[in-house]
């Protein structure tokens, strides 16, 4: 059974909560479904905490991502065509995956420097690509760029000239 608090304004913050309690009743989970406001207070932030949650992100994320756009496009929808961004987590996800994502650029800006090569990262989401980036914006000894076409987008982490 799933119950929800909404605390964010707007056709589209309902409009996601229930979808998310549908998902989560349809999948005969107990959870609470969260659905607030962004740090810009014009995204919206949605949260499904509970038991067997983890059952929402999938493997390697792929269920979360997809949840994820489903949600932006209701919302949308719901707001006469509105864009918001809307972002999904269940279980701590989210955070879990930021913390392995800098770690890995952390490592790869490391092997960069050791071995004066680029460090070639597998394909990421646009979301995970920009969590790289943004973990080693500050490093001045290495650079980033994306290359490639999506779904296979990367990363290259090389040496700064």
């Amino acid at each position: 059974m799933a119950s929800s608090e909404v605390t964010a304004e707007g056709p589209g913050a309902i409009a996601i909560a229930r979808t998310l309690e549908a998902v989560v009743e349809g999948m005969g989970l107990d959870a609470q479904v969260t659905v607030g406001a962004g740090p810009d207070g014009n995204d919206l932030e949605a949260r499904v905490d509970g038991e067997g949650t983890s059952a929402l992100v999938g493997r390697g994320g792929e269920t979360i991502d997809s949840l994820q756009y489903l949600l932006a496009q209701i919302a949308s929808r719901a707001e006469g065509g509105g864009r918001r961004r809307v972002s999904l987590d269940a279980d701590g996800y989210r955070a879990r995956r930021a913390k392995a994502l800098t770690d890995l650029a952390e490592e790869a800006a490391r092997e960069a420097v050791e071995y004066g090569e680029e460090i070639e990262l597998d394909a990421m989401t646009p979301h995970d690509r920009r969590i790289v980036h943004m973990a080693l914006k500050d490093r001045t000894e290495v650079v980033t760029r994306s290359e490639g076409e999506e779904p296979r987008r990367r990363i290259i982490v090389e040496p700064a000239e």
